[in-house]
């Protein structure tokens, strides 16, 4: 009958023990442990922001700026041509010298022929000396050139050799050739109304080798 008592008041201290083991919480300190709410987001202004001001720094800008082109201005009528005057007239200052004499042998071989539209004049065999009968004749050509002014002398000589040495020919040709030039220069005819050729053995043909042709061209024309 003892137990009984005891277990009741077992019980009794038990159901104590558990009204006063409530657990009591603050709210501030449960508040004080979770994060701050985020602040609300900042109202963005109308307002445009300032122009940067270009920096300048060492007397360069590091601002990139546009560029503004000018627009090309048109000359109201094109320019004039250039006028080049011409380079002064040179006079000379004193007379040009003469022509220096023709050698002549009255011994020289040589003869005069007529051939068409002018004369042959022949030469002894290796030597390029006029006697007087082809230096006269030489002369009445220039007479002729200088009383027709456009005419044009042409003068081509020619003398034989061996095809082993062409040079020695050429060489003679061209002797006797300006033999007969030197001829009509010292009459007045001027160097650029000549032509002169020294053909030596080329195109010598069935003529006296021995020779020189004479001939009087017409000018030149240009053509149309």
């Amino acid at each position: 009958m003892r137990i009984l008592p005891a277990l009741l008041l077992s019980l009794i201290c038990v159901t104590a023990q558990v009204a006063f083991a409530q657990v009591s919480t603050d709210t501030h300190a449960l508040d004080a442990l979770q994060p701050p709410p985020p602040p609300p987001p900042a109202k963005k202004s109308a307002a445009r922001p300032a122009a940067k001001r270009p920096s300048h720094a060492h007397g360069h800008s590091t601002a990139t700026q546009p560029l503004v082109k000018a627009a090309p201005t048109l000359p109201p009528a094109p320019p004039a041509n250039p006028v080049i005057a011409p380079p002064p007239l040179v006079l000379p200052t004193h007379a040009p010298p003469p022509p220096p004499p023709i050698p002549v042998k009255p011994d020289a071989p040589g003869a005069v022929i007529s051939i068409p539209g002018g004369t042959r004049v022949t030469f002894g065999p290796g030597i390029s000396d006029l006697n007087p009968a082809t230096l006269a004749a030489i002369r009445l050509i220039a007479a002729e050139a200088t009383a027709n002014p456009n005419l044009i002398i042409g003068v081509t000589a020619w003398a034989p050799g061996s095809p082993d040495d062409p040079s020695t020919p050429r060489r003679l040709s061209l002797d006797r050739a300006l033999a007969a030039r030197a001829v009509l220069i010292n009459a007045g005819i001027v160097s650029e109304r000549i032509r002169t050729v020294a053909k030596g053995m080329t195109d010598i043909g069935t003529a006296p080798a021995n020779r020189v042709d004479i001939i009087k061209m017409p000018p030149v024309t240009a053509k149309p």
